[in-house]
């Protein structure tokens, strides 16, 4: 019996230093297939969309879009690859994050889609509007903004000319 006692202190031991080492070490963005044939190489100047003839800025993949928002000043958190499977509605991906001006607790979750053309934007978009969402769009893409409650309509409302500006894209409501 007092064998296994170190074995047990050496395997949460174990844990909590992987644990710990994971929080200070891990990885900092989420990357897809995708993502990594476009990713800039580490300590590369980072370069802005030319804006397309639709108005909005043509963007490759999701952390483009969160790297570009967080390049102009906001507070961007790790992307998450979304449970939800919009297949049905043209998605080809899509990742929930939080955004917010500056530092501290955003009211709610966002969401960044990127979608297989620019019809399946507009008819994204029409449903958002339906359920009175507010989001910024752009030629196949749509960052979704945080309108769980009514803190959370208010910020978003105030921050989506803002990200338009940033991403070259049209405020949506």
């Amino acid at each position: 019996m007092n064998r296994h006692i170190p074995t047990a202190a050496a395997a949460v031991a174990g844990l909590v230093i992987g644990a710990g080492g994971w929080a200070l070490l891990g990885p900092t963005k989420t990357h897809t297939v995708h993502d990594t044939a476009t990713a800039a190489p580490a300590g590369a100047v980072a370069s802005s969309p030319a804006p397309t003839g639709t108005g909005g800025g043509h963007y490759t993949s999701a952390q483009a879009i969160a790297d570009k928002l967080e390049a102009a000043g906001f507070v961007v958190s790790m992307l998450h690859k979304s449970s939800n499977d919009g297949s049905d509605m043209g998605i080809d991906a899509a990742y929930d994050f939080d955004v917010t001006e500056k530092p501290g607790a955003a009211p709610g979750d966002s969401g960044i889609n990127m979608f297989r053309n620019p019809e399946a934007v507009v008819t994204w978009t029409g449903m958002s509007k339906g359920f009175g969402g507010i989001a910024v769009t752009g030629d196949t893409w749509a960052v979704s903004l945080a309108s769980d409650n009514a803190a959370s309509v208010k910020l978003s409302k105030e921050m989506a000319p803002r990200i338009a500006k940033v991403l070259g894209g049209t405020v949506q409501e």
